[in-house]
């Protein structure tokens, strides 16, 4: 697979197929570093961290049973990990074709840390929410 596009995106959330109201899809991995530097080191060192992973989603806005709002709004009145399936090409793990799966489990999983709802004049209703992932997120291929 040379080059993938964006229209056949998949992500769910809590076993919620979200991407037929969504227009993007970000998944950010951060990994801290920590300076561990001597004075008899010629270079900087730096120690990897712990990682971060976040994903950040946008959509029109449904306010129907079934729908994000709904599914997104429920994950941050309760505060239960849920889980978490990113697939970048729509057709599930294979070879050179990952899929990206956070799973809850106990205390993790994937949780809503924002929501941001958005109704202009003139312009359709939208909605933007940053999943933050605890634990492990996985990176399946066949």
């Amino acid at each position: 697979m040379a080059r993938t596009h964006g229209k056949n995106v998949n992500y769910a959330f809590n076993s919620v197929n979200l991407e037929g109201e969504l227009s993007q899809v970000v998944q950010t991995v951060d990994v801290s570093a920590t300076d561990v530097t001597s004075f008899a080191d010629v270079y900087q060192n730096s120690l990897a961290g712990k990682k971060s992973v976040t994903t950040e989603i946008t959509g029109s806005f449904n306010p129907s049973a079934g729908g994000g709002d709904i599914t997104l709004y429920n994950n941050i009145n309760n505060g239960a990990a849920a889980t978490s399936v990113f697939d970048p090409t729509g057709s599930g793990p294979g070879t050179n074709d990952p899929e990206f799966q956070c799973t809850a489990s106990g205390l993790t999983g994937a949780l809503v840390s924002s929501y941001r709802m958005s109704f202009p004049v003139g312009d359709k209703a939208s909605y933007t929410a940053t999943i933050q992932h605890s634990g492990l997120t996985t990176r399946a291929v066949s």
